[in-house]
């Protein structure tokens, strides 16, 4: 973490102001400390240079099972992501995030927020388009995934990439503060999905892009052969976008569909869920 951070972040529990002590750093990166609310108190450590502000208090229902799960399951994740799926796809993976990135409208020096970023396989394409003077932030619920995105930015020297564990229903970010947002990935299993959709807005910029992308297959294709056979290997693939849970006063608000090809054949179906903040 960069000092610069206290600029965007604040409680998750209250919005208050954190005060920062530093126990230790590296040139301009805070490897451990301590954030303290002005207003309600809590206190939130500084681990290995990531924030954790996420109070036992904020994780709950769903998310503690599915926080658990991805924790067992990272360096799986990590590796499927980042090596098996972009080879399988016949790189199609990376194109398709490549597309929903530009999406956001993203310029030089803007600041974007991915919102459970996993892994970190976001990362690239966003910092791609905000340039060395734009700002990168992620955020995820799992110990076990950040270590992987931590583990990326270091390695390849991303000092304009910052990382924080939080949960995306209570997001640790001041009002207004970001270019725009996306998420991919993890939305249909959120205990409040309205709740997570409207923080999202609440800490974008008026006028912000925000993406949403998550397993999904397209009504037109769910009762043939092949939407029958993917639901099976993959009971997420059932799920909708959640636009119902969109906050009444978002603008361009739209749904797309897309298939991500598995050597030849169609195995990862998504739903693209976008809208802008008035």
């Amino acid at each position: 973490m960069r000092e610069e951070m206290l600029d965007l972040l604040c409680c998750p529990v209250c919005h208050g102001q954190l005060d920062l002590r530093v126990m230790r750093s590296r040139g301009p990166e805070i490897l451990s400390g301590l954030l303290a609310c002005r207003r309600c108190g809590q206190v939130y450590p500084i681990v290995g240079g990531v924030p954790d502000l996420l109070p036992p208090a904020l994780a709950y229902g769903e998310d503690v099972r599915w926080m658990e799960e991805y924790d067992r399951m990272a360096k799986g994740y990590y590796m499927l992501m980042h090596v098996v799926l972009p080879v399988l796809s016949l790189w199609r993976e990376p194109a398709i995030r490549s597309e929903w990135a530009a999406k956001l409208g993203l310029r030089p020096g803007d600041r974007v927020l991915d919102v459970g970023t996993g892994t970190g396989r976001n990362l690239p394409f966003l910092k791609r388009l905000v340039g060395p003077d734009g700002l990168v932030v992620g955020m995820d619920i799992s110990r076990g995934m950040l270590y992987y995105a931590v583990r990326t930015a270091r390695a390849k020297g991303w000092s304009n990439v910052e990382l924080q564990r939080a949960n995306a229903a209570f997001l640790p970010y001041k009002d207004g503060v970001f270019d725009a947002v996306i998420h991919v990935g993890g939305i249909n299993t959120f205990e409040e999905k309205a709740r997570a959709l409207s923080e999202m807005m609440r800490v974008a910029k008026p006028g912000a892009k925000i993406v949403v992308v998550d397993e999904g297959l397209e009504p037109k294709m769910r009762k043939s052969l092949v939407g029958r056979f993917l639901i099976r290997t993959n009971v997420l693939y059932a799920s909708w976008p959640p636009v119902g849970e969109v906050p009444d006063e978002a603008e361009e608000v739209k749904v797309s569909w897309g298939l991500l090809p598995f050597r030849f054949f169609p195995m990862w179906p998504y739903y693209v869920l976008e809208f802008r903040k008035p």
